[in-house]
Order: C-alpha cells, then structure tokens, then sequence
C-alpha cells in the first residue's frame, strides 16, 4: 500500500524486539553460585536478573534514542491528523490523535508527534515506563467510546508486527461493532 506523507514512517537499524541479553561467561561468579545449593542458587538468581536487566537498559535505550530522534525530525505539522487521507474517518482521526498524545507523555518529547500510517506497532507502544502507551491508549479509547479494547488485540498487534493503520483500523471496527 502506497502513502503519501511528507515524513517516512519509522526504521529501527536494530531487530526489534532487542536481543535477550547473552549468557554469563564461564568464569562469571554466576557460574560458581549456581552450584552451591539454595543460598547460592538464589544469589546467582539476582546476578542473572540484574545483568538481564543491565543490558536491557543499555539496548532499549538506544532503540529509544533512535525511536525519538526520528519522531523528533518529523517536527510538529498543525492539523497533520487532517492532511493525511488515511485518516479518513472521524473515529480513525480521534484514534490516532488519542496514540500520538499516549507517545508523547510515554517518550521524552515536548510534544505529540505526527504519526505514520506505517509506523510500527510495538517500538511506538514499548516505554521505559512498564509500557504504559498501550493502558493509555485502551482506557481513552474507552473513555471516548464506552467500549473496551481487548487485551489480546494489543498482545495480537504486538506479535503480529502490526502498523499503526492496522491497529487504528482494529479499534475503529470495534467502535463500529459496537
């Protein structure tokens, strides 16, 4: 599907979602705890969650860094929810503008972007704060429309490498299936 914007939709040069941080080396003090029963067991569960963790936050931040930097150069288009023929319906307008604000608080950026049809789903909805773009997005979709979003299609959309479009046009047939 060809469409036109006056930005390109988002490219991570990164596979997303990031790699699982890898094993400790041999040597690691990981390694000697896990043969020691219980005690030992236990603290090389803390190392092991830690490091996940560490490298977690060192390879997500540079997705997110990425992420915004591209969000960032779209700069702030008035009315861009309107100039945009995907956009082509009221209910497809209010969604996108209701996911543009979600971004905006999630992402460290002064205002709401202008939005991609073909942005990807799941970087635009992870955040460093326990992802709280897609519980924003569900509860004033609810608010706005009286329904409920379904956990699974955010999961669906998530998993399926879903594009923006997708997921507006998803919500958009659960307000009219309602």
């Amino acid at each position: 599907m060809l469409i036109e914007t006056d930005y390109p939709p988002i490219r991570l040069s990164q596979a997303w979602p990031p790699v699982i941080s890898p094993p400790p080396p041999p040597a690691h003090r990981e390694h000697r705890f896990k043969r020691i029963p219980l005690v030992g067991w236990v603290l090389a569960g803390i190392l092991a969650s830690s490091r996940r963790r560490s490298h977690a936050r060192q390879e997500l931040a540079i997705v997110e860094k990425e992420i915004v930097d591209q969000l960032e150069a779209r700069g702030q288009i008035d009315n861009w929810v309107k100039k945009n023929n995907w956009f082509n319906t009221p209910e497809k307008q209010q969604i996108a503008l209701i996911i543009s604000e979600a971004i905006g608080l999630e992402k460290p950026l002064e205002e709401p972007p202008p939005l991609h049809p073909e942005d990807p789903f799941g970087p635009l909805f992870w955040g460093p704060f326990d992802d709280l773009t897609p519980l924003i997005v569900g509860l004033e979709i609810q608010k706005k429309w009286n329904i409920h979003v379904p956990r699974e299609s955010i999961s669906l959309a998530w998993e399926g490498d879903w594009t923006l479009l997708q997921f507006i046009e998803y919500c958009e047939n659960c307000i009219n299936d309602n």
